[in-house]
């Protein structure tokens, strides 16, 4: 089995308490090992590899930097671990269960003049039970409390500082090495827009471990990205610690993300590469969710958004409920424009009102309301005198706090059992007793609603765009284009479309058949495809 050598070079360690700090050059307290027969030369720390039953003899020098004279305590503890991994001392001789326990020092208060050093003997008796592997420790000194100066004492309420300052031991036992590494509750958390990976680590080995990890981070998209070569702490044998490792990349807002860890705690030679690498994979799932503050508020431009929509639809039914309107029930083969020519009002107007949208799916027996502007302050008094007079705005109304989409509110004005398609001839007028006023239909008759240099059509039922384009004379994709058909091209009966009118009154291609029936439609107000790829329908006789 391989044995165990000394792993790392230590330099010098300046703790304070219970953490470390650096000795001030030229003032304050120094300790280093001293100059000695078995161990000749200048060292900056104390390190031993020895066999169990092993005494070891050694000197310190303690140096005085001050320009005053101070009383110095010296004291040899165990080597320790802080939370997140650093490293640092126990904090006197009670808590000593090491090689705290095994050294002896010659003295342990020394008065020393400014400018002085001093040299005591160091004493280490190794146990013949000494457990294999590494057991660190320092020699640490501190100006004495006690006899510090009253100049130099604080008053009550004053926070007092004790420095100490140290020198690390680090004694080695030679045996077989176990190197083990357990982790245990990893996690994450999100500190001021940081993300942090968070696990416990726990050195069940014998000897030393540095343990560093590569992160892979992947999210629903592929891979976010990767950070090797993180460190997570120092673990003496057999301690435990906590261990926080920050995302150096912008951290992920929200989802479902997976961090894989590579966790190498493996020997390493004096050029910080692994000898042997031992290593553990990790695989931790975890969501990102919304803080609560950032909910609220998403919550909170929701409600927002409900409240301005409530209110747009509110004042839509008041302006609506304010119009004086005229009820159109339609009938079969009407369109838009016939009807707009029918009570002298702008079909778009007309669309607006009634909440359509192109191409204007009009079907019999649905009610249309005709504007014909606002209501005078009596209308109002009278309208609410008598409830019974009312068009449907109330039921516009109550649609609207049931929150039904604006699209939906034509379906309103829809008779109940209305087919969805009506076969057939179409193209007819209204009649006289519609109930409806206005000027009587005729085809080709345009407002400002309709289309500069267009004619409506009705399509009968067998029509396609291939027929409605010969009864043109242009080709199917005119008519798709100016009518923005979109695929399969169906036609439905009693659908208007629109056709060049130039083409139809110029165009010499034309059949005789096709021209006579365009012209007795004309004439007598109908509005028909009068050829047919299979049956040619009789035009029309001209009215006089």
């Amino acid at each position: 089995m391989k044995k165990i050598f000394c792993l790392a070079l230590v330099g010098l360690a300046v703790l304070a308490w219970p953490l470390a700090s650096l000795a001030v050059e030229g003032g304050g307290i120094s300790v280093f090992p001293a100059d000695h027969k078995a161990y000749p030369g200048t060292r900056s720390w104390f390190v031993y590899e020895v066999e169990p039953g092993t005494t070891i003899t050694d000197k310190v020098q303690v140096i005085n930097n001050n320009s005053r004279t101070m009383n110095i305590r010296v004291a040899v503890l165990d080597g320790a671990v802080t939370n997140d991994g650093g490293y640092t001392l126990v904090g006197n001789n009670d808590e000593n269960k090491d090689i705290g326990t095994w050294s002896s020092l010659s003295k342990t208060l020394l008065v020393m003049p400014p400018y002085t050093k001093q040299f005591i003997d160091l004493e280490v008796k190794v146990p013949e039970n000494a457990d294999v592997g590494s057991h660190p420790g320092g020699v640490v000194i501190w100006e004495d409390q006690a006899t510090k100066p009253d100049s130099q004492k604080k008053s009550a309420g004053q926070l007092s500082v004790m420095t100490r300052v140290a020198a690390r031991l680090y004694l080695t036992v030679p045996g077989d090495i176990i190197r083990k590494l357990d982790i245990t509750n990893v996690r994450h958390t999100i500190e001021n827009g940081v993300l942090y990976f968070r696990m416990t680590l726990h050195n069940a080995g014998n000897v030393q471990l540095l343990p560093a990890a590569d992160i892979t981070l992947k999210g629903i998209f592929g891979k976010i990205g990767e950070q090797p070569g993180s460190h997570l702490g120092m673990l003496l044998r057999g301690s435990t610690i906590e261990s926080r490792v920050p995302w150096q990349k912008k951290a992920p807002k929200i989802g479902r993300f997976v961090a894989n860890f590579r966790i190498h705690y493996g020997e390493k030679d004096f050029k910080d590469e692994y000898v042997k690498d031992e290593y553990q994979d990790i695989r931790y799932v975890f969501w990102l969710l919304p803080s609560w503050l950032t909910i609220a508020w998403w919550v909170g431009i929701i409600f927002l958004l409900f409240l301005m929509r409530k209110f747009w639809l509110w004042v839509i039914v008041r302006q609506r409920m304010n119009t004086k309107t005229a009820k159109h029930t339609i009938r079969k083969g009407e369109t838009l424009t016939i009807i707009a020519n029918i009570h002298a009002v702008d079909a778009k107007k007309i669309a607006k009102f009634n909440l359509l949208k192109w191409p204007y799916d009009l079907q019999a027996g649905d009610v249309l309301l005709i504007p014909a502007g606002q209501m005078t302050k009596e209308e109002k008094a009278y309208q609410k005198a008598h409830p019974e007079l009312q068009t449907r705005h109330l039921d516009l109304l109550s649609a609207s706090k049931q929150g039904i989409l604006m699209g939906q509110l034509q379906n309103l004005f829809r008779r109940p059992g209305a087919p969805a398609r009506h076969p057939g001839p179409t193209g007819r007028r209204p009649s006289s007793d519609s109930g409806s006023p206005g000027p009587r239909f005729r085809l080709g008759g345009r407002n400002d609603g309709d289309k500069a240099g267009l004619e409506p059509v009705i399509i009968e039922a067998g029509d396609t765009v291939k027929t409605v384009a010969e009864f043109a004379g242009v080709t199917p994709q005119t008519i798709i284009a100016l009518n923005k058909l979109k695929w399969p091209y169906k036609l439905r009966a009693g659908q208007e479309l629109f056709i060049p009118v130039a083409d139809i009154s110029g165009s010499k291609n034309s059949n005789i058949s096709k021209s006579k029936s365009a012209t007795a439609q004309k004439s007598s107000g109908t509005s028909r495809l009068a050829a047919k790829k299979t049956v040619k329908r009789r035009p029309p006789k001209r009215s006089k």
